[in-house]
Order: C-alpha cells, then sequence, then structure tokens
C-alpha cells in the first residue's frame, strides 16, 4: 500500500494528502521552533494588549481623579446647598464618571478619607452626606457579602479608616469569622467605631493578640479616649491568657488601683505571659506590697523575667529590695542579671551600691559599667 495513503475502515483507500508534498519542514526540530515563534508571538501580543488596556485604565483614572477633586471643590466650599440641590449634585456627578465599575466606587471612598483626614471643621459631615448619598455604605457591605478575604479586608479597612460609626454593627460578626485575620481587623476596625461599650466586644472574640495588637489596641483606646469599661475587674477571670494580659494593659492604663489584690494575684498565675504582664502593671502603678510577691517568684523565673522582676524592684522597692538585690549581686549569676541588680541598687541610692569591690572581679567591672555604660 502507498505510504501516503490514509485507509479507511470503510474497505477503500483515499488520497487525503501527501505530507511529503506539502509540509515544508523536515524534522522534529522544525516544528518545534514554529511552534515555539508562534507561542513567542502570541505571548507579545497578549503583553503588548495588555499594556495599553493598563495605560487605558490609567488614563481614565486619571480623568476621574481630576473631576472628582472639581466635585468636592465645589460642594465643600459652596455655602447654603439644600439637601435637594446636595442629592442633585451627586446624581448629576454619577453620570460624568464610570461610577458602576469598582474602581471608581474605590476611588472615590479613598478620596473621602484623604478629604476627611486633612480638612477640619464642619467638612466630616458633608463627607458622610456624600459617602450615603453615592450608595458607598451598600457598596462596601457588598463587599463583605462577596466572602472573599481580599475583599473583606479591604471594606474593613475603608470602614476603620472613614471613621463611620453605624458601620460597627456589619463589622460585629465577622469577629467570629472563618479566617483568623478577617478576625483581627474586626476587632479593631469595631473597637475604632463602635460607640456603645467597644471593649466589650473582648468577650466574644476567642483569638491570640498579639503584642503588635496590643498596641494597635491601646493606640485606638487612647485616640478614641475609650472611658474605662466598668467590666474590666471581670475581664482579669478570662480564660485566654493573652486577653488576660492585654486587659492587665487596660488596668495600667486607666490606672485602676482598684484592681491591685487581682493583680498580686496574678503574680502567682500558672502562665509565664500572664506573670510579665502583672509584672508591668506593678511597676507602672507603683504597687509596692508587691515587693514580697516578687521576691518569692524570683527563682522560679526565667532569666527575661528575672531581669524584669529586679527592674521593678528598684522602682518600687524598700529595705528588703535593697538587701535582695544585693543577695543577687553576690551570688553566681549571668552578666545581664547582675547589672539589673547592681543598676537597681543604684536607683535605689542603696549604701550596698557604695562598696567597694576587688579590683579586676566581675563585680567591680559590672559596678563601672553602671557607673558609665560605655566602659
Amino acid at each position: 500500500m502507498n505510504p501516503n495513503l490514509i485507509q479507511f475502515t470503510f474497505g477503500f483507500n483515499l488520497p487525503l494528502f501527501a505530507l511529503n508534498d506539502y509540509i515544508w519542514f523536515d524534522s522534529a526540530i522544525d516544528l518545534f521552533l514554529i511552534f515555539f515563534v508562534g507561542l513567542f508571538s502570541f505571548v507579545l501580543l497578549f503583553l503588548f494588549r495588555l499594556k495599553r488596556k493598563r495605560l487605558a485604565l490609567e488614563d481614565q483614572e486619571k480623568v476621574a481623579q481630576y473631576k472628582i477633586y472639581g466635585f468636592f471643590s465645589s460642594i465643600l466650599f459652596e455655602e447654603s446647598l439644600s439637601e435637594q440641590d446636595f442629592n442633585r449634585k451627586v446624581e448629576k456627578f454619577k453620570k460624568k464618571i464610570p461610577f458602576k465599575k469598582r474602581w471608581c466606587k474605590e476611588l472615590l471612598i479613598e478620596n473621602i478619607i484623604d478629604l476627611d483626614k486633612n480638612l477640619k471643621g464642619n467638612q466630616k459631615e458633608i463627607l458622610v452626606k456624600a459617602y450615603l448619598q453615592f450608595g458607598l455604605f451598600t457598596y462596601m457591605k457588598s463587599l463583605l457579602e462577596t466572602g472573599r478575604w481580599y475583599y473583606i479586608s479591604k471594606a474593613l479597612y475603608y470602614w476603620r479608616e472613614l471613621g463611620y460609626a453605624p458601620s460597627s454593627k456589619a463589622i460585629y460578626p465577622f469577629v467570629k469569622y472563618k479566617n483568623m485575620q478577617i478576625r483581627t481587623a474586626a476587632l479593631l476596625a469595631y473597637i475604632s467605631l463602635s460607640e456603645e461599650d467597644p471593649l466589650k466586644i473582648l468577650e466574644d472574640y476567642a483569638d491570640f493578640i498579639s503584642p503588635i495588637d496590643e498596641l494597635k489596641l491601646i493606640d485606638i483606646i487612647q485616640r478614641k479616649k475609650i472611658k474605662k469599661p466598668a467590666q474590666l475587674g471581670q475581664w482579669l477571670d478570662f480564660n485566654i491568657p493573652t486577653h488576660v494580659g492585654f486587659v492587665l494593659k487596660l488596668v495600667a492604663h486607666y490606672n485602676a488601683l482598684e484592681y491591685k489584690d487581682k493583680v498580686l494575684e496574678l503574680l502567682e498565675n500558672e502562665n509565664e505571659h500572664i506573670r510579665k504582664s502583672a509584672l508591668n502593671v506593678v511597676k507602672k502603678l507603683y504597687i509596692s506590697d508587691a515587693e514580697s510577691y516578687l521576691i518569692k517568684m524570683y527563682q522560679q523565673e526565667s532569666e527575661e523575667t528575672k531581669i524584669f522582676i529586679l527592674d521593678t524592684l528598684s522602682e518600687i522597692g524598700s529595705t528588703e529590695a535593697e538587701n535582695f538585690l544585693y543577695e543577687v549581686v553576690n551570688s553566681q549569676n549571668r552578666s545581664e542579671i547582675l547589672l539589673a541588680a547592681m543598676e537597681g541598687l543604684k536607683r535605689l541610692d542603696s549604701e550596698y551600691f557604695q562598696k567597694e569591690y576587688a579590683p579586676q572581679s566581675t563585680l567591680a567591672a559590672v559596678k563601672k559599667h553602671v557607673l558609665d555604660p560605655h566602659i
């Protein structure tokens, strides 16, 4: 049978095409090169079109941004604008920009946030009116409903930056969301926005509170000037160690000395994080009653906690603390411990610090370093 013919199962031969006559490549390498050139050309064309599309979008965004600037300039500085005229202006402006595009809505939100941060006076009220009239609150709720962590995070961030208090109700359920990052973002956003006992949400928050989150929360509390919660004493009995640690920071922040006995009790807690947090309260609130507790717990602690205990004793200590620090100085300890104890004696202006130590000895060197840290 002719090799250039293909035989069908119907029982006859059909000259479909002659491969050697019509295909000009002679090997698999030629076929690969053709495929590679074709693929490369396709990728170049795709990247070129993508580049053009991105540039076109950037131009569109620049035009929209220019129009947004003009719009907000007109409504923020125009006097005696009635509610009806304001709403009419918003609806008219929506037709001048690609408002239905997601990026355009988010550009409006970002502009409102920037203006709110940079302008003072009664502009906040006007910006919130614009935010609501544009339907941006509904748009941000729709981001939450997507169920996608990226959009949820974006909505939580926008709400927190915008400072629109009523959005706290929509944020609250996300404190129990399946994604931990979302839960943390929801906690920060809710406390930032809620006007009704915002810290009470700690009772529903079951996650680890990291040191960074603690700093963020304290910063929010300071900026909002949140009043001391009535449940503060009850929260010291939380089952989650990091929650107790954070509540102890709140005790220090609010100078809540009425919880002194509970703080002393927590110095003996089995969890080191709680003990260290309680130590911090003792030092910041100058709870001198803790002196004997600190001396008692010293031996069982890690080196880091021991140094913190010595530092705290040097702030709140009496003669008992002086004697203990001197005992530590004369014991076999690492240089970090010796430095902390010697520094404590110096701060307490103790007679023990005036003692002379044998030249070339470790304690002599430690004392010199305390007198001059550059040595």
